[in-house]
């Protein structure tokens, strides 16, 4: 049976490297039965496609129901493995087939970035992903987390894109030069004009048909999902502009202007100041315009003004009825093929020599609580911090809540999120606090920023959540001399017990020193209850009558009794003892002091 399961990291994910050529997997997951230790490494999916690591240990003794940790590596495609042990045993373990530390894109601009009547060029190379998810409405409950292969005519580039169109010949192109995977995010929206672009980035009204569904966003809010939600998860290198054809008359400083508030707030909602944008030069709608391009080389040269801006391809050269049937949109093979190749050239070791890109970002911590005496809602989690916005999971979608749909202007495609994908629902539980209090189910939490900046913690499973009885125990004594032992025997627990001295055997044995006081808990996987704490008493006066017998060999602790003390004892000659009471010390038949040990007797009260 598995005892552990992993939620994150997913397969297919890239994680953005850095620019010395490294990245972090973030990994976290469940466990199922007590563990001590979590190991993970990684493994190349084939020679030259990454450096293996050694067994890295992630998490020592995980708790708050999830382990959590962080690998680092060198960029590749890699096989992903998780062990779990317990007292050096393994318990489980888990591989997680692809994973990729790489090039991260979000692409971004109108019909000729996000693709759609006409062919499409998927990827060829395994290592090319993306999100196969498309929804119009950018609604943040219906994002589902997942990775694909960017193959096949139907693979969306989530979260807006339906189709391919050339991106995949590019990721092709890409992770042949680099040697790495890479991600891309699609964000464009057909037939969009910077000023609204612009507008929308800002909140601000704008002319343009209804299809634009400017009341949700449009065209901004999927570029604000790719840099402030799923970029959050994977990290980014930039956004690849590619747009111009709807302003044909738009003046240069209007353009830059419109296309400047763009870019300062995708640096706003990913706190990343230093976001890299790449510009096409593209106007062509059939005819050339000047203008979108000198506000497009605007953008590249003021470096003083607007750093982190490079120059992309200039794709008006490409035209002619072999590329664009229309005179507008690359929509034949041979003309996607011309778009990837100066889209590939265009990103170029200056540009990855010169942009820094955003890592992703650690996922939420969560505290666990149980609430053994509230069955129906036994568990509390709470996220540290403080956020604009909470939402908690405790479900995931169902098919219709996770259908996405969008449209080209001939037909409606629908999309639900593949198999292995997470569709967590942030809605069936209304309560914007840092705390929920729960039934058992599988749970995660995420927090938005008022930058939009959104973060997630790991999925715990929690749906299976026994709770604890309440553990009684019984003391062979109450009372005892230093030196001397009572016996702890606990009852009642329907799991395991563990004593407030960290040990959990049952019967206890334990010899105080001083006055102690004890108690057990009965303890489930995540859940423990406390009994009543009990006091053992440690002195040398009684409240009772002592007789005592047997042989003293050294120096004993006072025999004091608030009563009488009556002795049969044999002190050694290497004994010492005193005898204090307040009635009576009697020396029965039997009793024997050697020549040379030394006792004492005192009629006396103690304390």
């Amino acid at each position: 049976m598995a005892q552990i399961v992993l939620s994150h990291p997913m397969e297919r994910m890239v994680f953005q490297r850095n620019n010395s050529n490294q990245g972090t997997i973030i990994i976290a997951g469940t466990y199922l039965s007590a563990v001590d230790r979590i190991e993970a490494r990684v493994v190349p999916k084939w020679v030259g496609s990454g450096t293996s690591t050694n067994w890295i240990v992630i998490q020592n003794n995980p708790s708050n129901g999830y382990f959590s940790g962080t690998l680092t590596v060198q960029a590749g495609w890699y096989q992903l493995e998780v062990n779990a042990f317990k007292n050096n045993n393994l318990v489980d373990g888990k591989i997680i087939q692809r994973i990729g530390v790489g090039e991260v894109f979000v692409i971004a601009g109108q019909s000729n970035a996000q693709g759609g009547a006409g062919v499409s060029t998927s990827a060829e190379d395994d290592r090319v992903s993306t999100i196969d998810y498309t929804e119009a409405y950018s609604d943040y409950n219906k994002l589902p987390i997942g990775f694909s292969k960017l193959a096949g005519d139907s693979t969306a580039i989530g979260p807006f894109h339906y189709v391919p169109w050339a991106w995949g010949r590019l990721g092709d192109l890409l992770v042949q030069k680099l040697n790495v995977p890479v991600l891309f995010y699609g964000a464009a929206h057909g037939g969009t004009s910077s000023t609204q672009w612009g507008n929308s980035s800002q909140g601000l009204p704008f002319d343009g048909p209804d299809w634009i569904n400017r009341a949700h966003g449009a065209p901004y809010r999927a570029l604000e999902n790719s840099v402030a939600i799923y970029a959050s998860l994977t990290g980014l290198r930039g956004v690849l502009w590619h747009q111009g054809e709807s302003d044909p008359d738009t003046d240069p400083g209007t353009y830059y202007t419109n296309m400047v508030n763009v870019i300062n707030e995708t640096r706003e909602n990913s706190e990343f100041p230093d976001l890299a944008w790449v510009i096409a030069r593209a106007s062509r709608n059939p005819d050339e315009h000047p203008n979108p391009i000198a506000g497009q080389n605007a953008l590249i040269n003021n470096d003083a003004g607007l750093p982190y801006v490079f120059p992309g391809p200039e794709t008006d050269p490409i035209f002619g009825g072999d590329k664009r049937t229309d005179g507008i949109h690359f929509d034949t093979y041979a003309g996607q093929a011309e778009f990837a190749n100066v889209w590939n050239a265009s990103l170029d070791n200056n540009f990855f020599s010169n942009s820094n890109p955003m890592m992703p970002s650690p996922l939420l911590a969560l505290n666990l609580a149980c609430n053994p005496n509230n069955p129906s809602q036994p568990i509390t989690l709470s996220v540290p911090g403080s956020y604009a916005q909470y939402y908690w999971s405790n479900r995931n979608n169902t098919d219709n809540e996770a259908r996405g749909r969008n449209s080209s202007g001939c037909c409606t495609y629908t999309f639900l999120p593949p198999a292995g994908y997470e569709r967590l629902n942030w809605t069936a539980i209304n309560n914007n606090t840092n705390t929920l209090t729960t039934a058992p189910a599988r749970l995660a939490a995420s927090v938005r920023k008022s930058s939009k900046k959104t973060f997630f913690s790991p999925i715990v499973n929690l749906s299976s959540f026994p709770l604890p009885s309440t553990p009684t125990f019984v003391t062979s004594a109450t009372t005892i001399r230093p030196g001397e032992s009572v016996t702890l025997t606990g009852s009642g627990c329907n799991a395991s017990y563990a004593w407030s001295t960290g040990a959990t055997n049952n019967p206890l044995v334990v010899s105080p020193l001083t006055s102690t006081s004890y108690y057990v808990q009965c303890k489930t996987l995540n859940c423990y209850i406390n009994s009543t704490p009990k006091n053992i008493t440690v002195t040398t006066c009684s409240p009772n009558s002592l007789f005592l017998q047997g042989s003293v060999t050294n120096t004993q602790y006072p025999y004091q009794s608030k009563q009488t003390v009556q002795s049969t004892q044999k002190i050694q000659v290497s004994g010492k003892v005193d005898y204090t009471a307040k009635n009576k010390v009697e020396l029965l038949p039997g009793f024997e002091s050697k020549n040379g040990s030394v006792f004492k007797a005192t009629i006396q009260d103690c304390n």
